[in-house]
């Protein structure tokens, strides 16, 4: 449980609002089943429908696929197909058992091509099998925190039990175009496989994005992603562009035709043209105190924080909340609460709250910054209760000196008496 100690609304003076072409996303004319949008930079959804229902990906499957691989090898390994591949459907380069390929080459043919024997033979060279291969997908699904996802092969051929979410897919695709490797491979017009042990020809692999290459969709500032379409998953695509080193991706599923190319310029220019990146909150921030005892303890942010900012609201609530579970001693870097900011009703983002300092409590039970000089307190206790202590060592050490002092004094007097 956390209590919330203070709301307040700040103006944003970060960046001057131009002008621009508003499309609301209730306005936007979405057809696909299910959609997603999100901003590469904040992980922000930007716009969904229907983006935690399960579908099915189809060929999208490939962005996983291709992410482990860059992951757990290297481009110039050599990979040698099994005899597994016999009887793969759909796409492929037609690969033969005991062909030996690159595993750049497999991942081209996989990206590019959407070569569903390519998948075949990355599972089995980074997982010994595609059944193994499968648990590795889910585990770095859930990883990158697509929950709602479940593979069950490398490629996306249908399986009732192999599926996903829009904005699992988005959460994926944001994940590996953070690859440079990737990035360049998917942002591929053409590539060529060269001759092997088993085929004689040079295999000429083209894009399917039809974003990317010369056509009537090619969307400007288009870099990637993957296509998809089986018969029960209807047409997936994966979009990512560009513009002013601001990158969003869409998510299109369960679309129809080259509806999907239109679904996907839709989403791309809604992101563009009603959203922009700002840093609402940089790291080391005080933003608050928090009164502890007889301190005011100073509330710091632990990051920067980017927002993507609707282009139309220029003021920010931030709402800080505080941990109940605050005990002394507090060392330097805990967190003892959140701040979280909001446009109107959009959440932008959040940090943790922390203290750059350690609080203990000292000798007396008053509460101690030990790595500091305490200097914010509420009445200057502290000043009185360093001259307190000082006073009184002083006056244990003269009365210490006075005792001795008396000591031998009065010994001196029992030896003369002696004498006499």
């Amino acid at each position: 449980m956390k209590k919330i100690i203070a709301v307040f609304i700040i103006t944003i003076s970060l960046f001057t609002v131009l002008p621009f072409t508003k499309t609301y996303a209730e306005n936007l004319e979405v057809s696909a089943q299910s959609a997603a949008l999100i901003d590469c930079r904040t992980g922000q959804i930007l716009y969904e429908k229907n983006a935690d229902q399960k579908m099915f990906p189809a060929s999208i499957t490939k962005i996983l696929t291709a992410i482990i691989a860059l992951e757990n090898s290297n481009l110039n390994e050599s990979a040698t197909a099994g005899n597994d591949i016999l009887g793969t459907d759909g796409n492929k380069i037609f690969i033969q058992p005991g062909e030996i390929l690159s595993v750049k080459d497999l991942l081209y043919s996989l990206l590019l091509s959407s070569a569903n024997d390519a998948a075949v033979v990355i599972a089995d060279h980074e997982g010994g099998s595609t059944d193994e291969f499968a648990k590795m997908m889910n585990k770095k699904a859930a990883d990158i925190g697509a929950t709602n996802t479940h593979f069950t092969n490398p490629n996306g051929l249908h399986d009732d039990n192999h599926y996903t979410t829009a904005r699992d897919m988005a959460l994926i695709a944001n994940y590996a175009m953070k690859n440079e490797t990737f990035r360049k491979i998917v942002n591929t017009q053409k590539y060529v496989v060269n001759p092997t042990n088993k085929f004689d020809e040079e295999r000429i692999l083209y894009t399917e994005n039809k974003l990317i290459k010369n056509s009537r969709y090619h969307y400007k500032g288009a870099d990637g992603v993957k296509t998809g379409y089986t018969k029960k998953a209807r047409h997936t695509l994966v979009a990512s562009a560009s513009k002013n080193g601001h990158r969003l991706i869409s998510v299109i599923m369960g679309d129809e035709g080259n509806k999907m190319w239109e679904d996907s310029t839709n989403l791309l220019n809604y992101g563009f043209s009603n959203y922009r990146v700002v840093t609402i909150s940089k790291k080391d921030q005080t933003v608050g105190t928090m009164n502890l005892k007889n301190l005011k303890i100073p509330l710091v942010t632990n990051k920067n924080v980017l927002a993507s900012m609707p282009l139309d609201k220029n003021t920010i609530t931030k709402k800080i909340s505080l941990n109940d579970d605050i005990s002394l001693p507090i060392q330097a870097g805990t967190a003892l609460g959140k701040l979280k900011y909001y446009a109107d009703d959009m959440y932008l983002g959040e940090a943790d709250l922390i203290t750059n300092n350690s609080y203990q409590r000292n000798w007396l039970g008053r509460v101690k910054q030990i790595n500091a000089e305490i200097s914010n307190t509420s009445d200057g206790s502290n000043k009185k209760l360093k001259v307190f202590v000082t006073v009184s060592v002083l006056l244990v050490i003269y009365i210490i000196m006075h005792t001795i002092k008396f000591c031998h004094r009065k010994k001196y007097i029992f030896k003369k008496t002696n004498r006499r």
